[in-house]
Parts: C-alpha cells; structure tokens; sequence
C-alpha cells in the first residue's frame, strides 16, 4: 500500500514537472521593435544583431522605413533580457554562382565603423516590450 502511494506520489510530481515545462523553457526573453536613422532618414535593409554577455544574440532586418524586430530564433521572436552591445550593418555578401547561378552582388557598408564592425552601440533590453530607436549620424563625434 505504502509503495502505491509513493507510485503515485512520484508519478503526480513528474506529470506536474512536465506540464510546467520546467528545466525547458530556455532563458527570458522580451520584445524589441525600433527604428534606425542615419541622419534623420530611415536605414533600409540594415542587420541588426543584439549580442548580450552569454547566450544567443538576436537579429533583425529593417525594413523600407527602417523598422526592425528582433528574432531569437526561426521560431521565438525577442532577446535575452540584459546588456548586449549593438551593431547595425548595411553590407552584404556576394551569394550565388553556384552551377548555372549568376552571382548575386552584395552591398557596401553604408555606415560607419563605429556602429558596426568597432560598434560602440549598447542597449539594455527589460521585461516586457522595448522599443530601441538609433539615430545614427555619418559624422559620428
């Protein structure tokens, strides 16, 4: 009798564990949308990665208005709650020219260094919904 009850006992835990989905929920993520400027006029096509201190960084693409959301994967939109440095960049690379493929060029970096390849860019994303606007500047100071 004393072993039926700890069965079921061991049984109610495990199913209790499984449908919080506890030890699977990966870590806290939270919404961010913005927009990014280079002096005063919208950046489209522009990559923007959010890297925070450990863990997968998130990425988006703005669009012809220079809107962006950030994607934590194919299936999780959002980024990891905390610090993560920034960096916002146009250029592409060349792709194709595989078989019968004609190359497909890629894009010169339009901005500066500085928010890119030697970004300086930082943000600290919250709990919740964030929107992260950059105004960048070409001359920046």
């Amino acid at each position: 009798m004393m072993l039926r009850i700890l069965s079921l006992c061991l049984l109610n835990s495990f199913t209790c564990l499984i449908l919080s989905g506890c030890g699977n929920s990966g870590p806290e993520l939270a919404t961010v949308t913005g927009n990014v400027t280079l002096d005063g006029k919208p950046v489209p096509d522009a990559r923007v990665d959010f890297s925070p201190q450990e863990g997968r960084a998130s990425v988006g693409t703005t669009n012809a208005e220079g809107v962006y959301e950030l994607q934590y994967s194919l299936e999780k939109e959002g980024v990891v709650v905390g610090s993560h440095n920034v960096k916002i960049t146009t250029e592409r690379a060349t792709t194709g020219g595989e078989g019968n493929e004609p190359l497909v060029p890629g894009s010169k970096e339009l901005l500066p260094s500085v928010y890119n390849s030697k970004s300086q860019l930082t943000a600290e994303v919250i709990p919740g919904e964030n929107v992260i606007d950059f105004s960048l500047q070409s001359q920046p100071d």
